[in-house]
């Protein structure tokens, strides 16, 4: 049984004549009763019964009749659905570690776009999820924030997988800490410093190490540490305790419109470290940019810039 012949039944119970609906159809007569009849004796009953101006469903047929109407419709809509979306709308994918400029481009994306038809996604995930989904053609685009000291190691890691790899800037880290925070008025911050606090870092899953982070990691330098999985759970344990986080950038630091005027995040220069972040964005290397994709990338950049021109000295206090 196939969506063809459900379409030949009904256009025989709508024409109560083969002949009829073979000419609409544009089949022969022939063809299509030797469809019905296979169709028939598939199922184990009759569908429809000659007379002498045509044919007329039997019981069986009439039951029959409506579910496959059921189907066939459900199938064109289907049809009609994604050939509209292959031809007008905007298809557009992101996966990104848990970076919060990635996330304004993306806002700012929607923001140029919103007259025009689209289905667009971000995923905010670990480093090795950002990877996989843009090897698999999950995602266009994938925006990491990569430790320069591993940067070779991710560019034969992302050369296996066929990715091109773009850097946009280099970032220094930053801690960030509530406003009440007994170190949230030093001009600068170093490791020692924050050792009695608890330090929240992104969990990276059982696929990946220390050097697949978006941050800046000091386990051995550090004697409290919390792992989270998500960015919300981050930022609601630095606003809620004396716990810290170190990274690029941070939700409601940098003056980030969410949070205007609120400022319960501070972003405090970390001191004594070389570590610097390299910021990427990636793409199968065989699949050309969407103009959507080249859009967004245009919009990262700026992000990311921003950051940058955005960190000396303090930030958000």
């Amino acid at each position: 049984m196939t969506l063809q012949v459900l379409r030949y039944v009904i256009e025989v119970a709508a024409c109560a004549s083969i002949s009829e609906a073979a000419k609409s159809l544009f089949i022969s007569q022939s063809t299509l009763s030797t469809a019905i009849k296979q169709l028939e004796e598939e199922l184990g009953i009759v569908l429809f019964r000659r007379n002498n101006r045509g044919v007329v469903l039997s019981p069986e047929g009439e039951d029959f009749l409506q579910f496959a109407r059921q189907i066939v419709e459900q199938a064109n809509y289907l049809e009609n659905r994604y050939q509209q979306k292959k031809s007008s709308d905007m298809l557009f994918s992101v996966s990104t570690q848990r970076l919060p400029f990635a996330v304004r481009a993306f806002v700012k994306l929607m923001e140029t776009i919103d007259p025009e038809p689209f289905d667009i996604a971000i995923r905010e995930c670990p480093t090795y999820e950002v990877i996989h989904d843009v090897e698999a053609g999950r995602s266009e685009i994938g925006v990491l924030a990569v430790q320069h000291q591993y940067l070779e190691i991710f560019r034969k890691l992302l050369h296996s997988g066929d990715i091109s790899q773009h850097k946009i800037h280099t970032l220094s880290p930053y801690v960030f800490v509530r406003q009440s925070h007994p170190l949230a008025r030093k001009n600068a911050l170093f490791i020692e410093e924050l050792k009695q606090y608890p330090f929240i870092t992104f969990d990276q899953g059982k696929n990946s190490g220390s050097h697949f982070t978006e941050e800046i990691v000091f386990y051995s330098q550090l004697d409290k540490i919390v792992h989270v999985s998500d960015r919300c759970t981050k930022i609601a344990l630095v606003r809620a305790t004396d716990a810290f986080s170190i990274g690029p950038d941070l939700v409601n630091s940098n003056g980030d419109k969410m949070h205007a005027g609120q400022q319960e995040i501070c972003a405090i220069p970390l001191a004594g470290q070389s570590e610097q972040l390299d910021i990427l964005w990636i793409k199968k290397t065989s699949r050309p940019l969407t103009t959507t994709a080249e859009l967004y990338v245009r919009l990262l950049e700026d992000h990311v810039r921003r950051c940058f021109d955005a960190m000396p000295g303090r930030q958000g206090c």
